[in-house]
């Protein structure tokens, strides 16, 4: 395990307040590694109780202990966030931090965040998984669209640094104008001894015995919603003879999961797929560690955080070319699988390569489990204390 960067001589406690999202469990992990830093004294404000969009939130009731100072407002419609802003620039006066450190930079919270930081001197930092560098849609997009400039234009002249998610996060950066010298790669990251030794309370009894037989356990986490590519998985399976039985563990929920139950039911395996609904962080520990196959197939995903766990916990992981932590951390054929998203029969022919094929399933995930590519919460430390040195 790497060394936090940096010696009590060289560097004295600094005070971070972080202008957080929504709690979740892998950015539990990383607050609690920056938390028990000797270096750092952090503070956590999460602005929204939940991600509140329709086909975007996630349903936690329990995250992993954590051992910061933190406050989560709940942040819900436009009076909600204009309190939860409020109270954002009521910290950054009281707490008077060293550092302020906004996740994103569009939404009201993160706005007021930097302003306030700005006008009081107090250096900030941005962290955005992926920069979107489309034309905004609909009504007034020349409008959107110069705000959203705007917004970026004074973020990156004055913010100390810009964080950001992988290969994806840093391309997408510097199209958005930001100085190549100010952005860090820093990626959601989940603590491996915490997914190694969570247990739930209780685990389905389909898959307690699907376990216990002889048939590979195919795993998908994810919103049941169109860009996360589930209908793409559900053709792959269908169309093409695996050679052998299988075992799908779909977990998610979200507007389309009658419709994608029916269509597992029009292709005729339903039986093979167990429709789980969401599951805390604990349950979704132990699915993922008790399966043999990780496949992530999103047609658009910024980054996707079950490709980093399964790479690390030794998994035969097989991602589409979309999924931003796929992009980033497979290196095709070596470390896991990438097929063209969208693509239903480049997937299945990895699917009956692998669902036939343990040694390989072994093979891949060994090199998975000790890949350079991997990175956790200890790094990012690292490159945090870096920047505030």
């Amino acid at each position: 395990m790497k060394e936090a960067a940096g010696s009590k001589s060289d560097i004295e406690t600094c005070r971070i307040l972080v202008v957080e999202l929504e709690p979740t469990h892998y950015k539990t992990d990383l607050w609690n590694v920056v938390s028990d830093s000797e270096f750092i004294d952090l503070f956590v404000i999460h602005t929204q109780k939940k991600n509140w969009a329709p086909d975007g939130g996630h349903n936690y009731l329990r995250f992993p202990e954590h051992n910061y100072a933190s406050v989560i407002l709940a942040g819900r419609g436009l009076s909600g966030s204009f309190l939860s802003a409020i109270n954002v620039v009521k910290n950054i006066i009281k707490r008077k931090p060293d550092v302020v450190l906004i996740c994103g930079y569009s939404h009201i919270q993160a706005i007021f965040a930097f302003l306030a930081a700005f006008i009081l001197g107090k250096p900030f930092l941005i962290y955005v998984d992926e920069f979107n560098n489309k034309r905004p849609p609909g009504r007034f997009s020349f409008f959107k669209w110069v705000v959203r400039e705007t917004l970026r234009k004074f973020s990156f002249t004055y913010a100390k640094a810009v964080f950001v998610c992988g290969r994806k996060g840093m391309e997408s950066a510097i199209k958005a104008g930001c100085a190549p010298s100010k952005i860090h790669d820093f990626p959601y990251t989940v603590d491996l001894e915490r997914i190694l030794g969570d247990m739930p309370e209780e685990i389905p009894e389909q898959c307690l015995a699907d376990v216990h037989g002889s048939v590979p356990v195919l795993f998908f986490s994810g919103r049941m919603i169109e860009r996360k590519g589930l209908p793409s998985l559900l053709t792959a399976l269908s169309g093409t003879e695996m050679g052998r039985d299988w075992v799908l563990w779909i977990e998610g929920a979200g507007p389309e999961l009658e419709s994608y139950i029916a269509l597992a039911r029009q292709y005729g395996i339903v039986d093979r797929c167990r429709f789980l609904g969401f599951c805390q962080y604990d349950q979704h520990s132990w699915l993922i560690r008790s399966a043999d196959i990780v496949i992530v197939p999103s047609l658009e995903d910024n980054w996707g955080i079950v490709v980093d766990e399964g790479l690390q916990l030794g998994k035969a992981v097989i991602s589409s070319d979309a999924t931003g932590s796929g992009y980033d951390r497979i290196i095709d054929k070596t470390n896991g699988y990438i097929f063209p998203a969208g693509n239903t029969t480049a997937l299945a022919y990895l699917l009956s390569f692998l669902i036939n094929n343990e040694d390989e399933r072994r093979r891949i995930g060994d090199a998975a489990k000790v890949s350079t590519k991997n990175i956790r919460p200890l790094d990012n430390l690292n490159t945090l204390l870096t920047i505030i040195r």
